[in-house]
C-alpha cells in the first residue's frame, strides 16, 4: 500500500459519493455504538487504579432464603458479623464496617444553608481508611475518623460547600450532633466503592446507628469489608462466614420450616471487589441491559460491514475495467490487495474518527439513561480499542474487493461483461444482502417487542387514580400530633382535596411486607400494607363489601381484596366481613396476631409487571406516637387544581423548620421500577432506526448494482416487447429471494428473544406475531421505496446505451 494508492481511494470515495455516505455512515454509527457501550461495560469491570490488590478486597456477602421466596445476593452483610470474624481469627487484615445514608446537614457558618440539606454520609470504621486508599489532601483522614467527634469530607465537598478546600477544624450539624472537620480526602472517582461526601466514625452517635442493627444477624443495613491475609482465599472465607452464621443464636429463632431437614436458612460468601460490578439486584438488571444494548451494537456493526462489504464489491465491479488495464500492465496480488487495503483503510480511519467523536458527545446523554458513571472515551484503553475496531473494520471491507480483484479474467472485462465474480460471487452477495436485511429485522422486532410491553405496563389499569396524588414523606421522630398539625394545615392550602397516611408509598418497590393469612383449613399468602382509614377514600377506592373503620387499640382491623378473599375460601366478599383471621408476617419475631376484615376491595394493581400479582390485605393503624429514630411514614395528598409548591413549603417550614421538604409525584414515583425497561426501549429505538436506515442504503445500493448487472437483459426483453413487469421480472425475482432469506434469518431469532424478555414480566402484553409482521411490512417498504428510483430507471434505460455498455 503506498500514498498513491491513498489518493486513488480518496478520488473513488469522491467519485461516487451516495456509496461513500452509506458505507462510511452506518459504519461510523456502529462503531460509535460499539466504543460506547465496550468503554461503559470496562468502566463497570475495571476497579479504581488507586485500590491496592482489588482482587483481595472481599465484601462479606449475604443471600436469604426464606420459604416461599427467591432472594438475589444482598451486597449487604448483618454488622454482627465484623464481631464474629474478629473472634474467629478469620483472615483478614483491614476488617471493617460500612453504611451510607442520605443525612440532613447543616453548616452553622454558611447562612443561606442554615435550613439544611441532603448529603450522602457513610459510617465506617477506620480501617477501611486504609483499606479503601483515602488519600488525605488535610489532615489525616484515619485519625479523624478514630474520633467519635469528628468528620471526613471530600475535597469536592469542600470546594463546593466553602468555596475552598482548607477548611479543617470547620463544625458542621449532622443531625441534632455538631461534629468538626478532621481530614479532607481526594474526591473519590466513579470507580471507587466509597461514593459518599462526608465520612464519620461507625460508632459516632452522629451515625444514628442503634445497637440493635449493630449487633442483630439478619438486619442488612450495611456492609463489612476486609483484605484476604496471604494465603488465604475468598471460598476459604466464604465457607468460614457461613459456618458463622450456621452457628449464630439467630438460627435457634428462627421458625422450624426456614432450618427443616438441614435447610440453610441463609447463604455467605466472600465476593471480590474486582468481581462485585454486576452482581444482586440493580447489578443484574445493569447486565441485562448492557447486554442487550451490546448486542444491538454487535448487529449494527454487523449490517454496517456487511453493507461497506456489499458497495465495495459493488464499486469494485463497476471498476473492472480499471482493474483489468492494471492487471494487464503488470500489476501483481500484492498490489491489488494494497489498494484494496488503502480502499477500505481510509473509509474505516474516517468512519472510526467520527465514531470516536460521536461516543464522545453521546458518552454524557447514555451515562445518564442507563444510571451509570461517565466513561472517559480518549483515554488509552479507549483508544486503543478504537484502534482493534477501525483494524478490523479495514481487515473484513478489503477482503471481498481483493478477492474479486484477484478473480478478475481481464480479457472478459476489457471486453465489458461481468468478470470478477464467478458463479459463487452472486451468491455471496446474496448472502450478504440477506445477513443485512435480517439482522434489520431482527433490531427493528426486539424494539417493536420492547415498545409493547412498555405501552402494556403504561396503560395497565391500576384500580386508582395516582395523577394529582403526591407523597410527603414524613422526617425521622415525628409524632402523632406533629403529623395532625400538618394534615390540618395543608387541607386548608387551596386544591387539596384530602390526606392519608401510609407506612410508606404503595406501589413504589421500595418496601415489601408479605404475611401468611390463615382461616383453616384455607390458607394465603398476601403483600400486606400498613395504611390508615382515609387511605381508600384519598385513592377513590370503593369497598366491594364491609365498612372502612378507623383504627382500634381493642383489635386488628384488616382490610382485603377479592384475591385474598376467594384464596382464603369466601364465595362472595359479604362472607369475610366481619370474620376473623390469623396474620402471621415474615421475618424474624413476628408473632402471630388476629385480625377481624372489615372490608373488601378490588385488586389494586401495587405491584410492578415483573412481580406476580398477589393477593393483598391493607392493615388498618394509626400513625405510631413517636416515630424515634426512624421515618414516620408517607403522607399522601390529592390535589384537585396545580398545587401552589411555595404555599406548601411555607407551611411545611411553619411545622419542620430544620428539615428538607421530600416531596415526590406519585404518578412518577409508581414509574421508577420501569426506568430501566423504558430507557432500554428508548434505546433500542434508536438503534432499531440505525439499522432501518443502514439497511435502506444497502438496498438501495445493492438494487443500482442489480440493474446495472441485468441492464441488457431488461432491454432485450423490452426490444422482444415485454411489458414492464415482465422486463422487470428477474431483477424483481432476484431482490424478492433477498428479502425472502433475510426474512427467514429475523423473523424466527427476533420472536425467540422477543420472547426470552417477555418471560421477564409477570404481566406481559400479548403480543402474538404483531412485532415482527409489522417489522417485516417496514422493511418491505424501505426496500419498496429503495428499489423504486432504479426500477424507473431500468425502464427508461436507452437500448442503445446499454448495448455498448
Amino acid at each position: 500500500m503506498s500514498f498513491l494508492d491513498l489518493r486513488v481511494a480518496r478520488r473513488q470515495m469522491a467519485a461516487a459519493p451516495l456509496h461513500t455516505l452509506a458505507s462510511l455512515g452506518g459504519l461510523a454509527l456502529a462503531l460509535a455504538a460499539c466504543l460506547l457501550l465496550a468503554t461503559l461495560i470496562a468502566e463497570r469491570l475495571l476497579p479504581d487504579p488507586l485500590l491496592q490488590d482489588p482482587d483481595r478486597i472481599v465484601l462479606i456477602d449475604f443471600k436469604g432464603n426464606m420459604p416461599g421466596r427467591q432472594e438475589d445476593w444482598f451486597l449487604r452483610t448483618p454488622f454482627a458479623l465484623r464481631d464474629a470474624l474478629q473472634q474467629a481469627h478469620a483472615p483478614l487484615t483491614d476488617l471493617g464496617r460500612y453504611t451510607e445514608a442520605r443525612r440532613t446537614l447543616r453548616l452553622n457558618d454558611r447562612g443561606p444553608l442554615d435550613e439544611g440539606h441532603e448529603a450522602r454520609v457513610a459510617a465506617m470504621d477506620p480501617a477501611l481508611a486504609r483499606l479503601f486508599a483515602l488519600r488525605s489532601v488535610q489532615g489525616d483522614a484515619l485519625a479523624a475518623l478514630s474520633r467519635p467527634d469528628r468528620i471526613v469530607v471530600t475535597e469536592a465537598f469542600a470546594r463546593r460547600s466553602f468555596g475552598r478546600a482548607e477548611v479543617l477544624d470547620q463544625p458542621v450539624s449532622l443531625g441534632r450532633h455538631t461534629l468538626t472537620i478532621g481530614a479532607v480526602v481526594a474526591s473519590p472517582s466513579p470507580r471507587h466503592p466509597v461514593q459518599a461526601e462526608l465520612m464519620v466514625n461507625f460508632d459516632s452517635p452522629a451515625a444514628g446507628l442503634s445497637q440493635e442493627l449493630k449487633t442483630a444477624w439478619f438486619f442488612m443495613n450495611g456492609q463489612v469489608w476486609g483484605r484476604l491475609a496471604p494465603g488465604a482465599s475468598a471460598a476459604q472465607l466464604g465457607a468460614l462466614a457461613q459456618s458463622l452464621l450456621d452457628r449464630s443464636p439467630v438460627i435457634a429463632q428462627l421458625p422450624p420450616d426456614w432450618v427443616a431437614g438441614g435447610r440453610k436458612a441463609a447463604f455467605m460468601r466472600a465476593l471480590p471487589l474486582s468481581e462485585r460490578a454486576f452482581e444482586g439486584r440493580v447489578g443484574q438488571t445493569q447486565r441485562q441491559v448492557l447486554t442487550a444494548l451490546m448486542g444491538a451494537a454487535v448487529l449494527l456493526c454487523v449490517l454496517a460491514l456487511v453493507n461497506a462489504i456489499n458497495l465495495g464489491g459493488v464499486r469494485m465491479l463497476q471498476r473492472q475495467r480499471e482493474i483489468a488495464i492494471r492487471k494487464s500492465l503488470g500489476a501483481s496480488p500484492a498490489s491489488l490487495l494494497g489498494l484494496s487495503l488503502a480502499e477500505a483503510g481510509l473509509q474505516s480511519l474516517l468512519a472510526g474518527g467520527l465514531g470516536l467523536l460521536l461516543a464522545w458527545l453521546l458518552a454524557p446523554w447514555m451515562a445518564d439513561a442507563l444510571e451509570l458513571p461517565v466513561p472517559e472515551i480518549a483515554s488509552w484503553p479507549g483508544l486503543l480499542l478504537c484502534g482493534g475496531l477501525v483494524g478490523l473494520s479495514t481487515l473484513a471491507i478489503a477482503a471481498y474487493p481483493a478477492w474479486l480483484s484477484w478473480r478478475l479474467r481481464s480479457a472478459e472485462a476489457l471486453q465489458g461483461r461481468l468478470a470478477g465474480e464467478g458463479r459463487s460471487g452472486p451468491w455471496l452477495r446474496r448472502l450478504f444482502g440477506g445477513m443485512q436485511f435480517g439482522s434489520a429485522l431482527l433490531v427493528l422486532a426486539l424494539s417493536l417487542t420492547v415498545w409493547g410491553q412498555n405501552h402494556h405496563v403504561l396503560g395497565r389499569e391500576l384500580g386508582y387514580q395516582p395523577e394529582g396524588l403526591l407523597a410527603l414523606t414524613l422526617p425521622a421522630g415525628t409524632t402523632r400530633t406533629q403529623l395532625q398539625a400538618l394534615r390540618q394545615s395543608l387541607t386548608q392550602l387551596p386544591g387539596v382535596q384530602g390526606t392519608a397516611w401510609t407506612e410508606w408509598i404503595l406501589g413504589s418497590g421500595r418496601e415489601v411486607q408479605e404475611a401468611l393469612l390463615e382461616r383453616p383449613p384455607q390458607q394465603a399468602a398476601v403483600r400486606v400494607q400498613p395504611v390508615d382509614a382515609d387511605f381508600f377514600e384519598l385513592y377513590q377506592v370503593r369497598p366491594l363489601a364491609g365498612r372502612l373503620e378507623p383504627a382500634s387499640t381493642a383489635e386488628q382491623r384488616l382490610v382485603i381484596d377479592s384475591l385474598a378473599a376467594q384464596a382464603l375460601g369466601w364465595a362472595a366478599p359479604q362472607d369475610a366481613i366481619g370474620q376473623r383471621v390469623q396474620e402471621q408476617a415474615r421475618g424474624l419475631d413476628q408473632l402471630p396476631q388476629h385480625s377481624r376484615v372489615v372490608a373488601v376491595v378490588p385488586h389494586l394493581a401495587l405491584e410492578n409487571t415483573r412481580e406476580a400479582r398477589l393477593p393483598q390485605a391493607f392493615r388498618l393503624q394509626a400513625p405510631p406516637e413517636q416515630a424515634g429514630e426512624r421515618e414516620a411514614g408517607v403522607l399522601s395528598i390529592r390535589t384537585g387544581a396545580p398545587l401552589d409548591e411555595a404555599s406548601l413549603k411555607a407551611v411545611w417550614t411553619r411545622h419542620f423548620p430544620q428539615r428538607p421538604l421530600q416531596l415526590e409525584r406519585l404518578a412518577d414515583t409508581l414509574m421508577e421500577p420501569y426506568t430501566q425497561d423504558l430507557r432500554l426501549g428508548r434505546l433500542v429505538a434508536l438503534c432499531a432506526v440505525l439499522a432501518l436506515a443502514i439497511a435502506g442504503f444497502g438496498i438501495y445500493a445493492l438494487s443500482a448494482h442489480l440493474v446495472q448487472r441485468h441492464a441488457r437483459e431488461i432491454v432485450l426483453r423490452k426490444l422482444h416487447g415485454a411489458g414492464p413487469w415482465q422486463a422487470l421480472g428477474r431483477l424483481g425475482r432476484e431482490m424478492a429471494l433477498l428479502l425472502l432469506a433475510g426474512s427467514t434469518l429475523g423473523v424466527p431469532l427476533s420472536w425467540m428473544l422477543g420472547q426470552l424478555y417477555l418471560g421477564g414480566f409477570a404481566d406481559r402484553a400479548a403480543l402474538g406475531a404483531w412485532p415482527q409482521a409489522l417489522a417485516l411490512a417496514g422493511l418491505l417498504a424501505v426496500a419498496a421505496l429503495a428499489c423504486l428510483r432504479h426500477a424507473r430507471q431500468a425502464m427508461a434505460l436507452k437500448p442503445i446505451a446499454a448495448l455498448r455498455g
